[in-house]
C-alpha cells in the first residue's frame, strides 16, 4: 500500500518534532505501508526568508526570490532523512529537479505541469523511503520555482496522482478540519467527512488546513485526502467525492480569511477595455482577485475588488500604473472575509436571508459580498470577525452536538 505522507512546517518545526515524525513513519512501515514523504520547511523558516528578500526589494518575485524560498525545504528533508537513517530505514532526500516536478514560469506562484513518477516508484520498489521537498518545482529550462503558500500540499497530491497512491495523508498541527476555526469559535467541531467541492470552497475562502490547488488536483485525479494530526492519534477528516459522503447538512462550515485587502478605484477609467486589461495584468502576475463589485453614481463608476494581503502592494502598484492621475486608488486594510459553505445549500432556500439577518442583528457592516450555489461570502471589518463567525456558526446549528 503506497501512501503519500505530507508533513507541514509545524510538524517538522524542531529536531524533537522531526524525530517524532520519523517514529511515526517507522511505525507505519511496520504496518505494511510503503510511504512517500513530502516535507515543508521548518515552521517560520519561509517567513524568515521572505523577510530577508523584502529587506532588499519587497516587490521582487523573480528567480532569485524563488531560489531563496526553496532552500527551506532542503533543510527539512535532509534532517528527516538523517532521522530515518538513524532508525535503520533507507531514505533518499529529493529536490524537485531530481523528480522532474516541472512547472510554468510564474515565480512564487508556479503551477505544476507534469511529474515523472517513475523514479519514485523505483525507489519505493527498492524499499527506500523518498523524502521529497514540497513547495518547489523547476521550469523547462531548470530554473527553480515555488508554488505559493500551501504549495507542499499541492506537491503531495501531484505525487500521489503520478504514482497512483492509495491515499494522500496531510499531517498538520490540528486533528481535523473543523466547522470553524477553534481559535475563533469555541464550539467548533471536527468534521469526519467532507466532499471535494466543500473543501475546495473552504480552502479558497481562507481555511488554512488545505490549499485550494491541492484539492483542485485531488478532484482532477480522484485522489482521496486524509487530514490528520501529527501529534495525536485521531481519525481526522476524509475528503472524498460527493457521492461517498452521507446526507449533507445545509451548512458544513463557517470559514474566514483575515488577510483580505480591498482596492477601490474611482472614477473607473471609461472605455470597454480597462477592466479586461486590469484583471488580465493581475492574473499574469499571479495575483488572484476574489470578489469584484462595481457601482455607479452621477460622478462616475466605482470599481472595488479584494486580494490577499500578500498581493496587495503589487496589485496597487499595477493599478496605479494603469490609471495614473485619472482616478483615485484607495486601499482598505484591516478587512476580513467571512463565509458559510455547504453543498446542502443547493436544495434549501433562505440561507442567504439568514446570513444577512445574523450580520444585521449584531451590527456588522458588509463591504463586499458574493455568492455561489454552495457558499455566501462577505468582506467585513476585521474587528467584527469573531462575533460574526460565532453568530453564523450558531445560526446554522454548527454549535449543536452530533
Amino acid at each position: 500500500m503506497i501512501t503519500i505522507k505530507k508533513f507541514g512546517g509545524t510538524s517538522v518545526g524542531s529536531i524533537e518534532r522531526i524525530e517524532k515524525v520519523a517514529d511515526r513513519i517507522v511505525a507505519d512501515i511496520k504496518k505494511g505501508q510503503k510511504p512517500v514523504v513530502v516535507a515543508s520547511a521548518m515552521s517560520g523558516e519561509t517567513n524568515r526568508l521572505v523577510r530577508l528578500a523584502h529587506e532588499i526589494d519587497p516587490l521582487n518575485r523573480g528567480p532569485g526570490y524563488d531560489m531563496l524560498l526553496a532552500s527551506g525545504e532542503q533543510v527539512s528533508i535532509a534532517l528527516l532523512s538523517i532521522a530515518l537513517e538513524k532508525r535503520g530505514v533507507t531514505a533518499t532526500p529529493l529536490l524537485a529537479h531530481q523528480l522532474g516536478i516541472q512547472t510554468d514560469s510564474i515565480y512564487s506562484k508556479a503551477r505544476i505541469q507534469s511529474v515523472d513518477g517513475e523514479k519514485l516508484k523505483a525507489l519505493v520498489n527498492q524499499n527506500t523511503v523518498p523524502i521529497v521537498a514540497g513547495f518547489q518545482g523547476v521550469t523547462d529550462d531548470f530554473k527553480i520555482t515555488t508554488l505559493g503558500r500551501g504549495g507542499s500540499d499541492t506537491t503531495a497530491v501531484a505525487l500521489a496522482a503520478s504514482i497512483g497512491a492509495d491515499a494522500c495523508e496531510i499531517y498538520t498541527d490540528v486533528p481535523a478540519v473543523f466547522t470553524a476555526d477553534p481559535r475563533l469559535v469555541k464550539r467548533a467541531r471536527e468534521i469526519p467527512v467532507l466532499c471535494y467541492e466543500e473543501m475546495m470552497e473552504m480552502a479558497s475562502l481562507g481555511s488554512k488546513v488545505l490549499h485550494f490547488r491541492c484539492v483542485e488536483l485531488a478532484v482532477k485525479f480522484n485522489v482521496k485526502l486524509h487530514v490528520r494530526s501529527t501529534f495525536e492519534e485521531r481519525e481526522g477528516t476524509w475528503i472524498v467525492p460527493e457521492g461517498e459522503s452521507m446526507e449533507n447538512p445545509v451548512v458544513s462550515s463557517v470559514t474566514h480569511d483575515a488577510s483580505t485587502v480591498v482596492l477601490k478605484i474611482f472614477p473607473t477609467p471609461s472605455g470597454t477595455g480597462f477592466k479586461s486589461q486590469l484583471f488580465s495584468t493581475l492574473a499574469e502576475r499571479g495575483i488572484v482577485v476574489d470578489i469584484i463589485t462595481q457601482s455607479h453614481n452621477e460622478e462616475g463608476q466605482r470599481l472595488a475588488f479584494s486580494v490577499s494581503e500578500e498581493d496587495a502592494l503589487l496589485a496597487k502598484k499595477i493599478v496605479d500604473e494603469m490609471v495614473g492621475s485619472s482616478a483615485r486608488v484607495d486601499i482598505m486594510k484591516d478587512m476580513a472575509k467571512i463565509s458559510t459553505i455547504g453543498v446542502g445549500m443547493r436544495n434549501h432556500p433562505g440561507v442567504a436571508a439568514r446570513f444577512f439577518q445574523v450580520l444585521d442583528a449584531i451590527r456588522v457592516p458588509i463591504h463586499l459580498v458574493t455568492t455561489s450555489e454552495i457558499k455566501i461570502s462577505a468582506v467585513i471589518d476585521k474587528k467584527n470577525l469573531e462575533k460574526a463567525a460565532e453568530g453564523l456558526h450558531r445560526e446554522f446549528h454548527l454549535d449543536d452536538d452530533v
